[in-house]
């Protein structure tokens, strides 16, 4: 194996004309930066000491060095400094109890102060530069006077940062509707917009109280399944349709596409689930035994048969099931 620039990477993994860089974390389960890794050999789970606005910070490497493009890195690209060592260890816990001391000062302040905010989290600055409080509130606050007092007895810059609500249910935890801990506060790194079209498009009931977090937002998780590739997939059949299955003719009533069952009604009344790939059209006609064939545009192809759906009136006679 051939080193590039030092990290251990054979010169076949990567386009020399593309930046290394390394994924460096501050808190657990906070969101990845890149850093460029300079000549140093790093490797995931390594704790390194990087460049930072206010001086240094401490970080912890989730993603081993890589090679990007350039819009992926737009320089200046901050620097990994050096590997931790045992005092920068030492620092690190002695920021964490200041921290917990911080939010303590600065929670009971606000209480003095009579303030409508809750004070979530404190962030103490690794080089001892600067603390962060993190804080929800139904609006804007006026904390100019809470920052003074706060930092006559921290004696250090002291700074507010307003979050909102699923910030807030990443910091607090908690036990999510399907029972294990909320994905924010184990795995998901970065919030992504959530919408009502995710939960359409995954035949749930369009009630936003059913699918809802602890945040009061929508669930993250209706992401999970909204973006499966749809390529090969055949065509989904849509409620309301008169479908060919293995015991007869039936009506779709429900299409779990990421299942890939579909629920119909055979002519006996009886509710079935049948394997997509078991559902194919009706030979010839879609059989209107009542007549109006000559009537029809569907010329027998099932997906321009005027049948009547739960998202579409009756515009038509309407076929029986009898």
């Amino acid at each position: 194996m051939i080193d590039v620039n030092g990290l251990g990477l054979a010169s076949t993994e990567v386009d020399k004309d593309m930046p290394i860089v390394v994924g460096v974390a501050f808190k657990p389960v906070g969101k990845i930066q890149s850093y460029d890794p300079d000549t140093l050999k790093i490797a995931v789970n390594d704790t390194v000491i990087v460049e930072a606005p206010h001086g240094t910070q401490f970080g912890f490497v989730k993603i081993g060095p890589r090679a990007v493009p350039d819009s992926d890195a737009p320089p200046p690209l901050a620097k990994v400094v050096r590997h931790a060592t045992p005092q920068d260890f030492n620092r690190y816990e002695r920021g964490e109890r200041r921290q917990a001391d911080a939010f303590l000062v600065c929670k009971q302040k606000i209480a003095a102060l009579g303030l409508e905010m809750k004070l979530i989290e404190a962030e103490w600055a690794f080089d001892d530069s600067q603390v962060t409080f993190h804080f929800v509130a139904e609006g804007r606050i006026d904390f100019r006077e809470l920052v003074r007092e706060v930092a006559t007895v921290l004696h250090t810059r002291v700074l507010m940062h307003q979050v909102g609500p699923r910030e807030h249910a990443k910091v607090v935890t908690g036990i999510g509707p399907c029972g294990r801990p909320t994905c924010c506060s184990t795995f998901l790194r970065e919030f992504e917009p959530v919408s009502m079209k995710m939960a359409k498009g995954q035949n749930l009931t369009l009630n936003p109280t059913k699918f809802s977090g602890l945040c009061g937002k929508l669930m993250c998780c209706l992401r999970y399944e909204h973006n499966v590739p749809e390529t090969g997939e055949p065509s989904l059949p849509q409620v309301g349709m008169v479908v060919m299955t293995p015991m007869g003719r039936a009506k779709v009533e429900e299409v779990q596409r990421y299942q890939q069952i579909v629920t119909v009604q055979l002519e006996s009344q009886k509710f079935v689930e049948v394997r997509l790939k078991d559902i194919g059209e009706v030979p010839n006609c879609v059989d209107h035994t009542e007549g109006g064939c000559e009537d029809c545009s569907s010329s027998g192809v099932l997906d321009n048969c005027e049948v009547p759906t739960r998202d579409k009136p009756t515009s038509g006679p309407q076929l029986p099931m009898a």
